[in-house]
């Protein structure tokens, strides 16, 4: 629960009560001038109080990017180290899909892309929330590779409605919830014509067949390219190029960086790899430039 709007509240109470207090001891003409000031300063103090509560009454996780000022009264109020990882997490999050997108649109330019992602929470006023990922992957294809069509993962289907006087069953145990290539495939249905889908989400474990090659309709001739959710599965399809670029954790990377450099390259290295699609050829030990011991 976000505390910051009862705070506000409960500081407006206060500046109220003790203006109201001193109204009903005093009375209007009791006041010198320092006085009628401390009373009016006392109002301005719950009327921003109020106007305070209000703005933060719907901070989420994804917030706005113009409301930075809130981040920072945040941090002063709090001075949470659990608040500035996460922003810091958010920072990464956003500077490797930019890395990513740039990558595409130097890689794929001209061409149309279908973009996969997780549901954005929305505010009480219906106004999506900011998404790291998604946004530096906007920011990072800019006007090089053209977005056709944003899907978002979810329910699959909406339950029907029960007839009147029915209620719903109690659901006992765990219920397991996969999504398959058939569910995808739906999807892209009727997307229209496209080049290539971008995931940013774990894709189902069928949608590629041991060849590397799509077992979904949908995405025959076309591309594949992983914000997240690559394994060791892809590696076949990422050799053919069905897979044409996928971004994934660096070996023994470790998360325990203070800040993020400026850079974005400087700091997609501290952490990840972009594995690009298409063979490689792997230098062998031999044919490594040999440096020269130090003396």
């Amino acid at each position: 629960m976000n505390s910051i709007p009862f705070l506000f509240l409960f500081l407006a109470i206060v500046a109220t009560v003790v203006n109201i207090f001193l109204f009903v001891h005093y009375g209007v003409g009791g006041f010198k001038l320092s006085g009628l000031a401390v009373r009016a300063i006392l109002l301005l103090v719950a009327i921003v109080c109020v106007v305070m509560a209000w703005r933060h009454r719907s901070y989420d996780a994804f917030k706005n990017p113009k409301q930075r000022w809130a981040d920072r009264l945040r941090r002063w109020s709090f001075e949470s180290d659990r608040f500035d990882a996460i922003h810091l997490e958010w920072a990464y999050q956003r500077m490797q899909a930019r890395v990513l997108g740039r990558y595409l649109a130097d890689k794929q330019s001209g061409k149309r892309c279908v973009i996969l992602r997780e549901p954005i929470m929305k505010d009480v006023a219906g106004k999506e929330s900011v998404n790291p990922a998604f946004d530096g992957l906007c920011e990072g294809l800019g006007k090089g590779v053209t977005i056709v069509k944003v899907l978002e993962i979810g329910a699959l289907e909406k339950p029907e409605p029960l007839p009147e006087g029915e209620e719903e069953p109690v659901v006992t145990g765990l219920k397991n919830e996969t999504w398959t290539a058939f569910d995808l495939d739906d999807m892209l249905e009727d997307v229209g014509e496209f080049d290539l889908l971008i995931s940013c989400v774990q894709l189902p474990a069928d949608i590629i067949d041991k060849s590397g090659r799509f077992t979904l309709r949908n995405l025959a001739g076309r591309k594949l390219a992983l914000l997240g959710g690559y394994s060791k599965e892809y590696d076949v399809a990422l050799e053919e190029g069905s897979i044409v670029a996928a971004v994934t954790f660096k070996p023994n990377c470790r998360f325990d960086e203070k800040d993020i450099p400026e850079d974005d390259q400087k700091a997609f290295e501290k952490r990840y790899l972009l594995l690009e699609g298409g063979p490689r050829v792997e230098l062998l030990p031999e044919l490594l430039p040999v440096v020269p011991p130090e003396e």
